[in-house]
């Protein structure tokens, strides 16, 4: 009776099969280093992608970043932002995203984890020499923008940039290197200044070796964001996906793992500097 038991068994599994691992996919619609950078160029997949693959790892899942499409640009004052993420996020192209905090209308549409991955301040890069403090709207005057179309911003700073691309005072970038566009046309003077978060201003600026030719401050008009995972609610596991990733990034804290992953791109952990 136990030898056939066991036969029975055996055969359910050669039947069945292995087990197959969840997957975990980050739709990654541009290069945004250091929080997702191009492997091929930088040796290194971001910040972002090393902490979804290690949680991922540690829950026995596979994890891949897969390319969300840029479509055609259309002829409308501004794309919402960070559209294509949160259409692929829906569209099951994807199934996990970052989530901006300074988006409420994005934080209000996803589940998102109770943990932050990073913090970011807002900053803005100008040519040395050009004095620019950006504390309210009115600061802005005549001065010319180039930005990310994908920036999560509130909703009053996304208004001045509908108004901003109608003056040409505004220009949204979006796409394969970006961030090196940008600067270009800050240096080319096409720009006045380019507005980003400080940690990948100082990344790129750094990188590029233009420390003597551009200003980098914090623009205090801005809130600190925190970036979080965030899951579609149309997903049946999104709140089991956010609930380990919250406990994923708590543990890498706690085992020194998550320092290790933001030294790797000369970052510090912003619940210790809190």
């Amino acid at each position: 009776l136990l030898k056939r038991a066991i036969t029975a068994a055996v055969a359910v599994v050669l039947l069945v099969g292995p087990a197959v691992a969840e997957e975990l996919r980050y739709g990654r619609w541009a290069e945004f280093c250091p929080f997702t950078c191009d492997f091929d160029k930088w040796g290194q997949h971001g910040v972002v992608i090393d902490i979804f693959m290690a949680v991922a790892k540690s829950n026995g899942m596979t994890y891949q970043a897969v390319p969300v499409p840029v479509p055609v640009p259309v002829p409308v004052p501004v794309p919402v932002p960070g559209k294509r993420k949160y259409s692929a996020l829906n569209a099951d192209i994807s199934n996990v995203t970052t989530v901006w905090s300074t988006n409420a209308d994005a934080m209000a549409s996803v589940l998102t984890a109770d943990e932050a991955i990073v913090a970011v301040r807002t900053g803005v890069a100008t040519r040395r020499g050009f004095s620019f403090k950006f504390r309210n709207l009115s600061d802005l005057g005549d001065v010319v923008l180039v930005m990310s179309d994908g920036s999560d911003y509130a909703p009053e700073f996304m208004d001045y940039v509908r108004a901003g691309r109608k003056l040409e005072r505004v220009h949204l970038l979006y796409g394969k290197d970006f961030g090196r566009r940008a600067f270009g046309m800050l240096l080319e003077k096409r720009v006045d200044a380019y507005l980003s978060g400080m940690i990948p201003l100082e990344f790129r600026a750094k990188d590029q070796g233009l420390a003597d030719q551009v200003t980098i401050t914090h623009a205090p008009y801005f809130p600190t964001a925190y970036v979080y995972p965030g899951f579609s609610k149309n997903n049946p596991k999104a709140q089991v996906w956010a609930d380990m990733m919250t406990l994923g990034i708590r543990e890498l804290r706690v085992k020194g793992q998550l320092e290790k992953i933001l030294a790797a791109y000369g970052l510090t952990d912003w619940v210790a500097r809190k």
